[in-house]
């Protein structure tokens, strides 16, 4: 079984020459997809543990309103607030969000937002960009950071990972600006914002999209004899069996 996995992913990489890194997190992605509304005790501690790490950056812009400061209480009620949301809505008033630099196409997932349903996207995103920015350059110092006032961040659908992972043609992100009309008049609490938080092994999802936030890869087509995904166990078996395999190939 473990080999016939690996072959499948050995061909879906070389037929479609897409990013194995995102086939690699799909298995994550199931997993993730299904405790969003993981306990705000556990993901405080992830937040504190993300704000001690980087201490030493620094934020510098615009004045930001007290309740949309990166500090853990904001943090915990916006997460709390984007829980509270979802277990109501479901998906439907849910948008995943992802953060550029602009001067490259890699997209990094960091994080949902949801809103009441008055309440329009563009809004929701504004009232809380300094929040969801911040957290993006916290999340990749190295990728995201040194853009830190001027990040695009984008939209995706609610819990559209996995499809945003097989490049499906349908998935097209949607940029969100930080300026909106009357969105200071929201109140916090009809918005909501869950922030991505890494595992120890995480490299952090991202995809390759164009500058109108269309997939660049063609859609990967999965083999329909064979639809179970592979669990975490088999991915990282996968990931060292094929980096085995490199490395006798470079010999």
């Amino acid at each position: 079984m473990m080999l016939a996995l690996v072959l499948q992913l050995c061909l879906l990489v070389s037929t479609h020459a897409f990013n194995a890194a995102n086939l690699f997190n799909v298995g994550r992605l199931e997993n993730r997809a299904c405790k969003t509304s993981s306990s705000s005790v556990f993901a405080t501690n992830k937040w504190d543990m993300l704000i001690d790490e980087d201490e030493d950056l620094e934020f510098n812009g615009p004045p930001v309103t007290r309740d949309m400061k990166y500090n853990v209480f904001n943090i915990k009620r916006q997460r709390e607030n984007f829980e509270s949301i979802k277990a109501v809505a479901g998906a439907d008033l849910t948008n995943d969000v992802y953060a550029r630099d602009a001067e490259k196409d890699t997209f990094w997932f960091i994080g949902k937002v949801a809103r009441v349903s008055d309440i329009p996207l563009e809004k929701a995103m504004a009232r809380q960009w300094p929040m969801i920015e911040e957290h993006s350059a916290r999340l990749r110092p190295v990728d995201l950071y040194p853009k830190f006032g001027s990040l695009q961040l984008w939209t995706a659908p609610g819990d559209s990972e996995i499809d945003v992972a097989y490049c499906k043609p349908e998935i097209v992100f949607v940029q969100m600006f930080r300026d909106v009309d009357d969105s200071s008049e929201v109140r916090n609490m009809e918005v909501g914002f869950a922030g991505e938080l890494y595992e120890s092994d995480e490299e952090g999802f991202r995809t390759k999209r164009t500058n109108d936030g269309k997939a660049v890869k063609q859609e990967i087509q999965i083999p329909s004899d064979n639809q179970r995904q592979p669990t975490n166990a088999e991915l990282d078996e996968m990931m060292k069996e094929l980096a085995q395999a490199e490395s006798d190939g470079g010999q």
